[in-house]
């Protein structure tokens, strides 16, 4: 049984579609991070210049996600009320990216000939609470992206595009 090539286009175009969208939310919520670590920095006179890399780790880190919703990772709680489904895959994910951001830093410093520790220092000072901190942070900012999604999925996308992006009486208008 063969596939068409519409719907193999149709495919291409929503995962590519929903990698931008992943990319450009985790790209916003790094690059913020960055700003506000640079800011912190600067108060105390120490350069930081590290911007271009939160839109790397954003496209890597989306990567990961698409690979793991394909897996249908975190997919359990869909008919409970939405915000069981939506903390859950937060947290769930949050725990993904925070290990594969560690798996990265290590095998980075691994390439440069440094130790594990000297590898993760980056991340949350390389502590266990450092890191376990990041992890909650990405949990909490994940919230509104999983939460969207959620509600995507149970009212139809079409009808969260109207009442996001058209006039408010044209959106209730219409189901």
């Amino acid at each position: 049984m063969s596939v068409s090539t519409e719907t193999l286009k149709e495919k291409a175009r929503s995962e590519m579609r929903d990698f931008l969208v992943i990319s450009l939310y985790l790209w916003i919520v790094l690059g913020l991070f960055v700003l506000y670590k640079s800011m912190i920095l600067s108060e105390e006179h120490i350069p930081f210049a590290a911007h271009g890399l939160a839109l790397l780790n954003a496209l890597a880190m989306a990567k990961v996600m698409l690979v793991a919703q394909g897996f249908h990772f975190a997919d359990r709680f869909k008919e409970l009320p939405l915000i069981y489904p939506t903390l859950f895959k937060s947290a769930a994910f949050a725990v993904v990216l925070g290990v594969f951001k560690i798996l990265e830093e290590a095998l980075i410093g691994l390439y440069h000939g440094h130790s594990f520790s000297d590898s993760i220092a980056s991340i949350g000072g390389g502590t266990l609470n450092g890191i376990l901190m990041l992890m909650l942070l990405l949990g909490v900012l994940l919230i509104p992206f999983f939460g969207f999604g959620e509600v995507n999925r149970v009212f139809g996308e079409q009808k969260l595009k109207k009442l996001f992006f058209a006039s408010r009486h044209l959106a209730e208008g219409s189901d």
